[in-house]
């Protein structure tokens, strides 16, 4: 992806979060579902071991795809006890730790994967991988207000059921315009493919959609996709370095986009009139522990932040203007816990991945 342009209001840290929002942070909880390997850990030559892990003998052993070609599957692992000083293999009467010198071997359990060699014929630990359980947001509060109804759209194209919430415009002075009313989704679109992040989106045969952590759950849970700017609009992935050049609108334009027909995307005047300058009233109360944030959705609008890790969030998201500023950088909608930005002149590269918000026609 491309890096930010400008930064302007938003820190460093919050923009490369946008570009790389599963990024590792050594001071927390991995987004990765692994930890640190443990290394250069041997078993010892002596036939005896704590552990209780079965193997086949050399004569029955089978290639092991994540392995090298040369490498050996194990089997039948039972209660392994690994760790960083702990052998990997039993010696029990049904198990042969004799092995082809050189050869390569993995040993995988639900919480660890143990990475060993063939050494003097026999099996030595050169590292241990243990796994990271994915403990997942609890979205029980996802659409709790107290201040908003909620209404129910199907997408026709692929059946999925989103929350809309009807919004009141506001006046300079704060005060509902009567008869001026919006329908927006309730939560960020949820459309096409999702795609790894590490692929550039650019096949244009299809819409493609990253998802928080590289982890499809979030797309489904009500965080939707991330899209570029191109893949938001509609256009070819060329436009994602080239000048779309279509001057109608600005921050009143009216733009489909990959919304459903009859919705379009949420332009800078809908946001600006229709929403807050406040970004309490606009988050869900999910994004807090404890849950109960005192004025969290008030609008309805039930906003999540970008996740930082499984159970860290980055406290901001960010949502795609249809408009442009120049060949390589896009106007967007930035919402933190107290503020709502409306972007000017701090602008983000066309690959960077943001959220969608639909608004039916009118």
């Amino acid at each position: 992806m491309k890096t930010i342009k400008k930064i302007g209001l938003v820190s460093a840290v919050a923009l490369a979060m946008l570009a790389f929002s599963a990024c590792d942070d050594s001071s927390s909880a991995s987004s990765d579902e692994t930890s640190v390997s443990s290394s250069s850990v041997e078993s010892s030559d002596s036939e005896e071991s704590s552990s209780s892990v079965e193997k086949k003998s050399s004569g029955n052993e089978t290639k092991d795809k994540s392995s090298s070609g040369n490498a050996k599957s194990s089997s039948s692992v039972k209660d392994p006890k690994v760790s960083s000083s702990d052998e990997i293999l039993s010696s029990s009467s049904s198990v042969s730790r004799r092995c082809e010198e050189g050869t390569l071997d993995t040993v995988a359990t639900d919480t660890s994967t143990a990475y060993m060699r063939c050494l003097n014929n026999r099996w030595r630990t050169d590292s241990i991988v243990y796994v990271k359980p994915k403990v997942y947001p609890v979205m029980d509060s996802l659409f709790e207000t107290k201040y908003a109804t909620y209404k129910k759209f199907e997408d026709p194209r692929d059946h999925q059921v989103y929350r809309t919430v009807v919004l009141n415009m506001h006046d300079g002075d704060g005060k509902i315009v009567e008869g001026e009313k919006i329908e927006v989704f309730a939560q960020n679109l949820n459309y096409g493919e999702m795609i790894d992040t590490g692929v550039v989106m650019n096949d244009d045969g299809k819409v493609e959609k990253y998802c928080e952590l590289n982890d499809e759950w979030f797309c489904n849970n009500g965080w939707g996709g991330r899209y570029s700017w191109s893949e938001a609009m509609a256009l070819p992935a060329k436009y994602d370095s080239v000048l779309w050049k279509d001057t109608v609108g600005g921050d009143t334009r009216i733009h489909q986009g990959i919304c459903p027909d009859d919705w379009h995307i949420m332009n800078a005047y809908e946001w600006k009139n229709y929403t807050s300058t406040m970004g309490l009233p606009l988050a869900s109360k999910v994004n807090w522990s404890p849950l109960d944030k005192a004025g969290a959705n008030m609008s309805g609008l039930s906003v999540l932040f970008q996740m930082r890790t499984y159970d860290v969030n980055w406290n901001q998201a960010w949502f795609i203007l249809p408009s442009e500023k120049d060949n390589d950088a896009f106007f967007y909608v930035l919402v933190n816990e107290k503020n709502v930005y409306y972007s000017t002149d701090y602008v983000l590269g066309k690959h960077i991945t943001v959220n969608v918000r639909c608004v039916k026609n009118y």
